[in-house]
Formats: C-alpha cells, sequence, structure tokens
C-alpha cells in the first residue's frame, strides 16, 4: 500500500538542454520555462529550431517519492498512448496527433531516461493551438471536458491484456483516506488539528459515503476498466480557437478503476465556479448547468457501452471523491503540506474547505442532479 500521505520532494534545478539531449529531438535547443500548474511533477516547456521552424516539448521530471513505480507507470503511458493512437485512424496525421500524447522517445530506445541523479525524465510533443482551463468559464467547456473523458474511457474498453499495471494501489480507496487523516489528527505532528475541528467532523460524520463505490465493485454492480483517475478540468486540452477537446492529458494515473470515479472527479473540478483554495466560500456551490454539461457529454461519449449500473453511481460517485478529495487535502494540511505544493500558509486547508463546502451544496441538490442524470438522452 502506498503511503497516502504521500511527499513531494525538491530537486535542485538542471540543465534542460542536456536533459533533451538524451531524446530523440533534432534542431537545435533555444530556451525552456517552467510551465503549468501541477502540485506533483516538474514540467518545463522546452523550444528548439528545426529547419526554420520553432517546435516545442513538454518535459517533466516525474515525483519518485509520489510514483513509486515510474517504470510500471510509464509503461502503462506507453501502452494507452499506443492504442489511442492506433484508433485515432480516420484523421490526418496531423489531426490525430492533437487527439493523443506523443511521447518522444529516449535514445535509450525506451520512453523515459534517467539523469545522473537518478531522476527520470519524459517528454511529449507540446500540442500547439491549444488551451486549458482550470475553472469552467461555460457550460460547453464542461460539456466538452466531459466528452474527451468520456471518450477516453471508450477507446480504451478494448485495450488488449494483460491489465495495466496498479500503480498507485489504493488510489481512491476513499475509506483508506480516511483512516490516513485519523492517523494524521491523532498524531497532530504540526499542532493543526484544533483549528480544523470543524472540517475533521465533516468528514467522519459522512464515513459510509466512503465506501460506497467499493461496495458496489464487491456486489459485482460495478465493474472495473481502464480509468484515468484523475479526471481534473485542466487535464483537458481545448481546441484554442473553436473550444472543442482536443486531448486527455496527465496519464500518470491511468490504470484500472471504476467509470464513475473519472465522472465525479470532473463533476468535482469542472461544476464549482470557485477557485480550488478559494477562501470566500460563499462562492462555492455545485452549478447546475455545469454538472449538466458533464452529464450530457459523459453520457454521449459513453452511449451504447455505459451499463445502467455505472449511470445509477453516477451521482453518488460525484459525492464521494469530492469528500475523498477533502480528507486528502486535509491529511496533507495536518501532516505539514509534505503532498500537495503550497504557496502560502493554510492554503491546503482552504483546499479542503472548498471540497467539503461542494460536497453540502451538492447533497442539498442531490435529487436535481438525479433527476439530470437520468433525463440525458444517449
Amino acid at each position: 500500500m502506498i503511503d497516502l500521505a504521500g511527499g513531494f520532494f525538491y530537486a535542485p534545478p538542471v540543465d534542460l538542454e542536456r536533459v533533451g539531449r538524451e531524446f530523440e529531438i533534432a534542431g537545435t535547443f533555444l530556451r525552456a520555462a517552467p510551465h503549468g500548474a501541477g502540485h506533483i511533477n516538474d514540467t518545463f516547456l522546452t523550444e528548439y529550431e528545426q529547419s526554420g521552424r520553432r517546435v516545442r516539448y513538454v518535459v517533466q521530471r516525474l515525483n519518485r517519492r509520489v510514483f513509486p513505480d515510474p517504470v510500471g507507470m510509464m509503461e502503462n503511458i506507453r501502452r494507452v498512448l499506443e492504442h489511442l493512437h492506433g484508433r485515432i485512424t480516420t484523421r490526418s496525421s496531423e489531426e490525430g496527433e492533437r487527439r493523443t500524447l506523443t511521447l518522444v522517445p529516449a535514445r535509450n530506445g525506451g520512453g523515459y531516461c534517467r539523469d545522473e541523479a537518478g531522476e527520470i525524465w519524459r517528454t511529449y510533443r507540446f500540442i500547439e493551438g491549444s488551451r486549458s482551463v482550470d475553472v469552467a468559464e461555460s457550460p460547453r467547456q464542461a460539456y466538452e471536458a466531459a466528452r474527451a473523458f468520456g471518450a477516453f474511457q471508450k477507446m480504451l474498453i478494448d485495450l488488449p491484456g494483460p491489465p495495466l499495471k496498479e500503480t498507485l494501489p489504493g488510489f481512491h480507496d476513499t475509506p483508506r483516506r480516511l483512516e490516513v487523516l485519523q492517523a494524521a489528527v491523532s498524531a497532530d505532528t504540526e499542532n493543526r488539528a484544533s483549528q480544523a475541528k470543524a472540517e475533521i467532523g465533516f468528514v467522519f460524520r459522512r464515513s459510509d459515503l466512503a465506501g460506497r463505490l467499493l461496495r458496489l465493485r464487491a456486489e459485482g454492480t460495478l465493474s472495473e476498466r481502464v480509468a484515468h483517475n484523475d479526471t481534473k478540468l485542466n487535464n483537458v486540452l481545448l481546441d484554442a480557437i473553436t473550444g472543442e477537446s482536443l486531448c486527455v492529458i496527465d496519464l500518470d494515473t491511468v490504470m484500472p478503476g471504476l467509470g464513475p470515479w473519472d465522472f465525479g472527479d470532473l463533476v468535482r473540478s469542472a461544476a464549482n465556479p470557485a477557485a480550488e483554495d478559494e477562501q470566500d466560500l460563499k462562492k462555492v456551490h455545485l452549478d447546475v448547468t455545469l454538472f449538466e454539461g458533464i452529464a450530457r457529454g459523459w453520457l454521449e461519449a459513453l452511449s451504447g457501452v455505459l451499463p445502467s449500473s455505472e449511470r445509477a453511481a453516477l451521482v453518488k460517485a460525484a459525492m464521494g471523491i469530492t469528500l475523498e478529495c477533502g480528507a486528502r487535502f486535509l491529511t496533507d494540511h495536518l501532516a505539514g503540506d509534505r503532498y500537495f505544493r503550497v504557496h502560502r500558509p493554510g492554503q491546503n486547508l482552504d483546499r479542503c474547505r472548498v471540497q467539503l463546502a461542494l460536497l453540502r451544496s451538492m447533497e442539498e441538490r442531490e435529487e436535481d442532479l438525479e433527476g439530470i442524470v437520468q433525463g440525458c438522452k444517449t
């Protein structure tokens, strides 16, 4: 079982031009800069001149403490991307490359390299003309993201065996997440539990919700399949001009899972119009119009393959995953901010409070949300 309290590490700056030489990248290195706002890996955007053209790549240093099996993770990603590229055969080569990530081969023959310090690096082609958003600007964006994640699951239903490796055991084991939270409360190593009594009580009063999907799996009501497992809104790239969804990114957590978890995590991240660390909780709520867009996009993308048992579990999945995420932020706050990077004191507690306020809003609108899901035509 992975240490679910986790921990991010600091690695010193590196020469990205030197890292680039380990990959099959032609041309002259021009520049590099930090890229994105991810909590876990270190991500950079590099630029090369190739025969008079400027070509960009996304270079990442993997967090080996968060991902204890980086080799297994990269093998999962390689298999998934090969399958997706094979499925996207009806488009032009250039357009097809915008519809899924493309790993740049390392010169050692694999999909990644190790530097002298033992750090693991990988490189993707940058998808030009794309953008991501952290907060949904319209129901259309929520719909497009759901359609992308739903299509991602659908295309991987027939991924040839063997099953992908479970590189993060217990990743969505919400009851286990609550056990880790209880341990953090008991230890209280940073003397922070007293300021979070209300949040701690809120989470544990909902412990029955935590294991709902796992119980359905144990009963045989839900079946595992390939899932993304981290379906935040900003893990879908949108066309910068048309707004159409292009590509699902951040595949580190792709492994066996439950379909409703992916739906629920997208609702958690995309149907809340407030920022993830919003301090004014009056701004936090479940936006029903955004939820409707997500439900419509998800159900359309999975039309013909979605069991009725999964459809019936979608709303509870959104509630359960929101509880789980709130518990994770709370655990990290109590443990000293070891997993999710923070940029100010109390940021993880604020992130926790946003999730719990969102869950409260879901509880208040649960009947309406169920009606939307059941009423969507597919």
